[in-house]
């Protein structure tokens, strides 16, 4: 369906290759997303194109990503992911102006360019993001797929390059990326250390390391993402301590962490499922394996009742002061009793009362 600067043909059967102009001028949003389409992409496309949105997601695109996709000023929302490209990630692309990147499942490779996440390079200048899209939006956030539409998609920001064979390590400058909500970089074969400016990503709330080389520690600052809530550096390289279990931290399951034989967790990580729990009672009916043995717990109740009444009687005997003290106390109670039964109990004139003697 095309509509005024839309052109929406996803979701049908349509199969070849893309023409040279299957972008119009005049288009904001183009999906193609699932249908069959094979082939390349066009070499070359004019930067003068004012699209915005760019979905060729699920279908059997190869070659590799041509630069005129980054190079497009106002691309903001660009969804490659399920295909079958493969080579480098331009680096004409500008993610620190760019709302979502979906590149994930496809068979990219080599180092990402640290001029991608700053907007300092050449690539990000006269950069235009278009925010207004007119399309729902499905991209996978906290290991789930979610579909945005309207303000919550003007707010998402997130970048998604799992699932490829990305290599070198994670730029520093990843740090600029300060709005970012949603980061994936699992399934590749990043190496060397997580950046320490990983803490300036204040926004972020969802992080995936996991399934790469990376080494070195987990640096500590990254306890302060306040917003975190999904986290995962699990089967990597990563050694010496585990983060300190405060914050959110407190509630992330252990397997976060799991699959790096010298990452030391000296104490157990412990989380509202891992918590030590009362075993629950099973009676006798239940079996031999209950968590009190009844026998025994009586058995110690009437020894602990006869003891202190020894103890008891023990005391009075050696000690005449208290003897005196135990009989007058039994002495005032006996009294007390009997004038509170006559002040306020109706005794029949018949009957003789008792009175005690003094």
């Amino acid at each position: 369906m095309s509509t005024g600067s839309i052109q929406d043909l996803s979701q049908n059967k349509f199969s070849g290759h893309l023409p040279p102009g299957f972008i119009s001028p005049l288009m904001h949003e183009v999906y193609l997303s699932r249908n069959q389409l094979e082939g390349t992409l066009p070499a070359t496309l004019s930067d003068k194109y004012s699209i915005g949105v760019l979905d060729l997601s699920h279908n059997h695109l190869m070659g590799t990503i041509p630069k005129w996709i980054g190079g497009l000023r106002q691309l903001s929302y660009i969804f490659l992911n399920d295909n079958q490209f493969h080579g480098d990630l331009p680096y004409t692309f500008c993610l620190e102006t760019s709302k979502l990147i979906d590149v994930s499942h496809n068979h990219l490779s080599g180092h990402i360019s640290y001029e991608i996440f700053t907007s300092n390079g050449t690539n990000c200048n006269g950069r235009n993001a278009y925010d207004n899209p007119q399309r729902d939006m499905e991209f996978v956030t906290k290991t789930k797929t979610y579909t945005y539409h309207g303000w919550p998609l003007y707010y998402m920001n997130g970048l998604d390059f799992s699932s490829n064979n990305f290599t070198g390590e994670i730029p520093p400058q990843i740090g600029h990326l300060g709005n970012t909500k949603v980061l994936n970089f699992s399934y590749n074969m990043f190496t060397g250390p997580i950046p320490l400016t990983i803490a300036n990503l204040s926004q972020i709330e969802s992080l995936d390391l996991s399934h790469n080389n990376l080494g070195g520690v987990i640096p500590s600052q990254i306890t302060e993402l306040h917003s975190l809530s999904t986290f995962s550096v699990a089967y990597n390289n990563l050694s010496r301590k585990c983060p300190q279990k405060v914050a959110q931290f407190s509630t992330f399951d252990e397997d976060i962490f799991e699959g790096n034989p010298l990452l030391n967790c000296t104490l157990p990580f412990m989380t509202p499922n891992t918590l030590v729990r009362p075993t629950p009672y099973i009676g006798d009916e239940e079996g031999e394996g209950g968590f009190i043995d009844m026998e025994s717990f009586y058995v110690s109740g009437s020894v602990s009742y006869v003891m202190v009444l020894l103890v008891i009687a023990s005391v009075l005997h050696i000690n005449p002061y208290w003897r005196r003290v135990w009989f007058y106390c039994i002495d005032v109670t006996i009294t007390t009793c009997y004038y509170f039964v006559v002040d306020h109990l109706p005794v029949p004139t018949k009957y003789k009362v008792w009175e005690p003697r003094f």
